[in-house]
């Protein structure tokens, strides 16, 4: 995926989602997020349209750091384990593809926990793709060879994720024209939490 495309994926998921699980396997790490700015076209006409979980894997070459500033080094055993922990992503505070922020997120946290192979900024430098974001008390810096984005649908195309991102923000905004109607939309999360410029104008004036 072009960096462009990686960009609205990390707005997608950083605006108001949370680092919901992980899971490594042989030569492949997956991290999963949720309530995530990309339209679901799985979902029926009533329910929401935020998706509702995403999963980011990495391929080849793969290496992962977990960190905290937690006083418990067995954290993300039991976030991989227990699906009702959250961690919520800082606002726009996650990147692809940028070693330098990569860095700066390695130094944030107090502890490191390497999941898989990390041998320092030698491993940053050298990896073919990134991806790293803060979660208030937690973070987190993956990398590998390639990028593969799924969910509930399937695979994503390179392709299709701007689309899904532009028809998201058509929802939000008849999330807002509509609420509080008869004809409102089933009450989304995420559009809850992103309010409109003007919210004393909820018919909304984009």
């Amino acid at each position: 995926m072009n960096i462009n495309t990686l960009n609205i994926l990390a707005d997608a998921i950083s605006d108001v989602g949370s680092w919901w699980c992980w899971y490594a396997d042989d030569d492949m790490l997956q991290l999963e997020f949720c309530d995530v700015q990309l339209y679901d076209e799985t979902k029926a006409e009533k329910e929401t349209h935020t998706t509702d979980v995403l999963a980011v894997r990495f391929y080849g070459h793969v290496f992962a750091v977990f960190l905290s500033d937690l006083n418990d080094e067995n954290w993300h055993v039991r976030f991989r384990d227990d699906d009702s922990i959250l961690y919520p992503v800082d606002a726009y505070d996650m990147v692809f593809d940028d070693k330098k922020e990569a860095e700066l997120v390695l130094n944030n946290y107090r502890n490191r926990i390497s999941v898989k192979n990390l041998s320092g900024t030698e491993t940053l430098a050298a990896a073919k793709h990134l991806f790293c974001a803060r979660c208030d008390v937690v973070g987190f810096i993956v990398g590998g060879d390639e990028i593969e984005i799924a969910g509930e649908k399937g695979k994503y195309t390179e392709e299709e994720i701007e689309p899904l991102s532009r028809k998201w923000w058509e929802y939000w905004k008849d999330y807002w024209r509509l609420r509080g109607t008869r004809d409102a939309l089933t009450k989304d999360f995420a559009c809850e939490v992103t309010i409109p410029v003007n919210n004393e104008d909820p018919q909304g004036k984009w």
